[in-house]
């Protein structure tokens, strides 16, 4: 069931209800991130104008765009939990969220894949991570799959099976669109009616997420529900409105590599 939240109002409960998060703050400004395509200065042309808001969100979900349609059909079927168990990393399960979402868009064969075999950037410690450092891990080593980690949550990766690492090389990131906090709302709906799923991350939350849609509600704050997949043993999305709600960074997984 999904659950909604208005995060100007609940923040404290979804604060005091997941104490493990490990999202750190953006160190560097938008369009000046090495690996990173500033959305708007290089794609002008696809930024929705704000009056097609309304019309262009209908349209995504009465066609299946959003990726959280492909989310449903691949490797988060109905009553899937994706879950950190307590890791300090939702940097590692989010940016794995994106990608398997990108595959899936594209297309490819459902794989489940490990965020934990992410813990090099790390050096294998329970502990936060910059969601920049997580896109270059993500783009220069891949995410392994999950069949190669006996335990999901397990940062001991010499347990993980032989072979892992060149697996992983198979599933990495390839472009990376970055939003402008300053523009955010704009970005981020043009990002995601390209069936571009986005990694995002809250400052007040200390939390990264995947956001797979929007929703168009005029009752709501800006009149927009950001749908997520969180990482705390939901069964479904979670949806988030409000000030708060908007993304203080915003990242579009536009496309993935093989070997």
């Amino acid at each position: 069931m999904i659950r909604r939240f208005n995060a100007d109002t609940q923040w404290q409960h979804l604060v005091d209800a997941s104490p493990a998060m490990g999202a750190l703050p953006r160190q560097t400004r938008y369009g000046d991130a090495p690996g990173l395509v500033p959305f708007g200065a290089a794609y002008p042309d696809k930024l929705v104008d704000e009056a097609d808001y309304k019309e262009v969100i209908t349209h995504c979900h009465e066609h299946k765009i959003f990726t959280l349609y492909h989310q449903y059909n691949s490797w988060a079927p109905e009553g899937f939990r994706w879950n950190q168990n307590g890791l300090g990393y939702c940097w590692a399960w989010g940016v794995t969220a994106a990608v398997m979402d990108c595959r899936a868009r594209e297309g490819r064969e459902t794989v489940l894949l490990a965020p934990v075999s992410l813990g090099w950037l790390v050096n294998w410690r329970n502990r936060g991570n910059y969601l920049e450092s997580a896109i270059r891990g993500a783009r220069e080593r891949g995410i392994a799959p999950a069949e190669y980690v006996p335990d999901p949550h397990s940062l001991s990766h010499r347990s993980y099976r032989d072979g892992w690492e060149e697996a992983a090389m198979r599933y990495r990131l390839g472009e990376t669109w970055d939003c402008d906090p300053s523009r955010m709302i704009q970005h981020a709906i043009s990002v995601l009616a390209t069936g571009t799923p986005l990694y995002i991350a809250y400052n007040w939350w200390g939390h990264a997420l995947e956001c797979c849609g929007i929703r168009w509600d005029e009752r709501e704050r800006y009149n927009v529900v950001w749908q997520i997949r969180n990482s705390h043993n939901e069964d479904d999305l979670i949806e988030l409105t409000g000030t708060r709600g908007v993304p203080d960074e915003a990242y579009g997984v536009r496309a993935t590599l093989t070997v």
